[in-house]
C-alpha cells in the first residue's frame, strides 16, 4: 500500500514539475513569437535589433556601469505608432575621469579599426592591380605570340616560294639535260 501511495505521489509530482518546465518553454516560445511578429510589423530585423542593442550598450557603458545580462530592448508596434522600450539595469554612475578614459579607449578602438580597414583595402587594391597586370601581361604575351606566329608564317611562305623557285630551276636543268 505504501508503494502505491509513493508511486502516485511521484507521478503527481512529476506531472507538476514537467508542467512547470513546459510553461517556461511555452513562455520563451511565446516571447520569441511576439518578437518575430513585432519585427515583421515594424520592419526591423533581428540583426538590426542586435546591432542597436550593441551600440546602446557601448554608448551607455561609457557613462555608467550596467548589467548587460539583464539589458532589455523591445520594440512594440501599435496601430499608429512604434514604441522602443529599454530596461537598463545601472550598477553605478562613472566618475568624470572614468568617462574620459572610456571615451579615449573608444577613440583608440575606432582608430585601430579604421587602420585595419585601410590595410585590408590596400591589400585588395594590390591584389586587383596584380590581377590586372597579369591580364595585361598575358594580353601582351598573346600579342607577342601572335606577332611571332605571323612572322613565322611569312618566313614559311617565303621558304615555300623559294622552294618552288628552286624546284622550277631544277626542273629546267633536268629538262635541259634531257634535251642534250
Amino acid at each position: 500500500m505504501r508503494d502505491i501511495f509513493s508511486d502516485l505521489y511521484n507521478k503527481v509530482l512529476s506531472f507538476f514539475v514537467s508542467q512547470n518546465v513546459h510553461d517556461e518553454t511555452k513562455g520563451v516560445a511565446m516571447s520569441r513569437l511576439k518578437t518575430v511578429l513585432m519585427q515583421d510589423r515594424v520592419g526591423f530585423s533581428e540583426r538590426a535589433m542586435q546591432m542597436l542593442k550593441e551600440e546602446l550598450v557601448s554608448t551607455i557603458s561609457k557613462y555608467m556601469e550596467i548589467d548587460e545580462e539583464r539589458f532589455e530592448l523591445e520594440i512594440n508596434a501599435g496601430d499608429n505608432s512604434t514604441v522602443l522600450n529599454l530596461a537598463i539595469p545601472v550598477t553605478r554612475a562613472k566618475t568624470d575621469e572614468e568617462i574620459d578614459e572610456a571615451i579615449k579607449e573608444q577613440a583608440i578602438k575606432t582608430q585601430a579599426k579604421a587602420q585595419e580597414i585601410v590595410e585590408e583595402l590596400e591589400e585588395l587594391i594590390k591584389e586587383r592591380a596584380a590581377v590586372l597586370a597579369g591580364v595585361q601581361d598575358s594580353t601582351q604575351k598573346d600579342e607577342q605570340e601572335d606577332e611571332i606566329e605571323e612572322e613565322s608564317e611569312e618566313e614559311d611562305s617565303k621558304d615555300d616560294e623559294s622552294d618552288e623557285e628552286d624546284s622550277d630551276e631544277e626542273d629546267e636543268k633536268k629538262s635541259k639535260v634531257k634535251e642534250n
